[in-house]
């Protein structure tokens, strides 16, 4: 797996938030943020954005448009087709790592609707941070995600499954045990300490052979 600064990526108190976020949720963000970002987020058709407007066209047709808004970084706008009434709220690129760290400490769940991923960076990065995480049970992200215990793992590709998860998380999201057994996963298995460790051992054996 890819390693992490756990130090950089961790839960941080409401006067650590990035300004911008700060000004940015008095102003808007009066509902629980659901997140999603990735680059070329809403271009790129492997990182699943069409999956997850499709699951929130469920959520909304089930009563919920008025339950969160959706914050997506990586983009500037979509052209996709969206005739949805949950706020979505496109951020941009983000080069500055304690903006991306403030956002996900703002967000209540962190979707990577992926249809493919060799690891699942971002989804690791939230966890961190103690946000769970939604995602498919498919490729290299259902290591990284364990079902309902620090996130959601959903049927792939279902758009309805994928808002349970969704719902599941915003649910239990007061739920501090879930949190913290999202940062205690990265903390065990993902770390620049365990994964260097892991690289160490690989090229001892290499040069042994």
């Amino acid at each position: 797996p890819n390693g992490l600064d756990v130090n950089v990526f961790c839960p941080i108190g409401e006067k650590d938030i990035s300004p911008r976020w700060r000004d940015f949720q008095e102003r808007r963000f009066t509902k629980p943020i659901v997140l999603y970002g990735a680059i070329n987020a809403a271009t790129d058709k492997i990182k699943g954005f069409a999956n997850l407007l499709s699951a929130l066209k469920v959520l909304e047709a089930e009563g919920h448009a008025d339950d969160f808004e959706l914050v997506v970084f990586g983009a500037d706008k979509s052209n996709l087709e969206i005739d949805l009434r949950i706020p979505i709220h496109y951020v941009g690129y983000l080069n500055n790592i304690q903006e991306l760290v403030s956002l996900y400490n703002l967000a209540s769940v962190m979707v990577v609707p992926s249809l493919t991923e060799v690891f699942g960076q971002t989804a690791s990065e939230a966890m961190a941070c103690g946000t769970p995480v939604v995602a498919f049970q498919c490729t290299g992200i259902q290591e990284v995600v364990d079902h309902k215990l620090n996130g959601y793992l959903a049927k792939p590709y279902e758009p309805e499954d994928l808002a349970r998860g969704i719902l599941w998380c915003l649910n239990h999201n007061a739920d501090h045990h879930l949190c913290n057994v999202a940062r205690d996963k990265v903390l065990k298995e993902y770390s620049m300490e365990v994964v260097s460790s892991k690289y160490k051992d690989v090229y001892e054996q290499l040069v042994l052979c």
